[in-house]
């Protein structure tokens, strides 16, 4: 692994943890074996606890008392729990930039449908999540709430778990996604947000459906 000067090294290794717990890599009640993870990084084990105690605050590990660290599990009812409230957030945040857009506000966006349009096209999940992740992004910045911008920082990560286990759930997922943030965004453009609220509500329900009738592959199955 490469470390980049621009970051702490703890946050690094925080990212590279992240990862492996958000694609499977690392399985759900999987112990974290520092001294492991040090040798493997060429750091100490300092800055791998510091790094674990970053994932406890993002919801993707837990730590016991002289058990240590293990990857935190989703369950059924963690996945509604956490859509419940994502949901609230997010939509919060759709309705912001539905208000306040100017100008060339948007272009980002449609960038982002055309390259999100063309990985569904080619079959490339992967590449779809990581340009959905930055659609996810660039609307954040639109919190317009120091406070919501914060908790939305802190779910990142578990918001990257649970919707990359959806879209890996195959082609229908992805392709529906995507009509969605396609909708999404015409009616952002009309600045109606009751009906942003509408569909925020209809769409959100049905993924949570989903995420949680996929308890197996949430629970950390690697992807075929």
């Amino acid at each position: 692994m490469s470390f980049k000067a621009n970051d702490s090294l703890t946050e690094q290794i925080a990212q590279y943890l992240e990862q492996r717990i958000i694609l499977g890599e690392m399985k759900p009640s999987e112990r974290i074996q520092e001294l492991r993870i040090a040798a493997e990084l060429e750091v100490s084990r300092g800055s791998v606890r510091e790094a674990l105690l970053i994932l406890q605050r993002r919801h993707l590990v837990e730590i016991f008392p002289r058990r240590g660290a293990v990857v935190a599990s989703i369950a059924a009812n963690d996945v509604r729990d956490f859509f419940e409230l994502w949901l609230m957030l997010f939509d919060r945040v759709v309705c912001n930039l539905a208000k306040n857009w100017q100008n060339d506000d948007l272009a980002g966006f449609f960038e982002l449908m055309t390259r999100m349009d063309h990985c569904q096209r080619q079959g490339d999940l992967q590449g779809f999540y990581q340009h959905g992740m930055d659609f996810l992004r660039t609307l954040y910045r639109y919190a317009d709430n120091r406070y919501l911008s914060d908790t939305l920082d802190d779910l990142f990560p578990l918001t990257q778990r649970c919707l990359f286990a959806i879209l890996r759930a195959g082609q229908t997922q992805i392709a529906r996604t995507y009509r969605f943030l396609e909708d999404l965004l015409k009616v952002v453009i009309e600045r109606d947000e009751a009906r942003l609220h509408r569909m925020v509500t209809d769409f959100g329900a049905g993924y949570s459906e989903l995420a949680q009738a996929s308890a197996e592959a949430l629970q950390g199955r690697t992807l075929r």
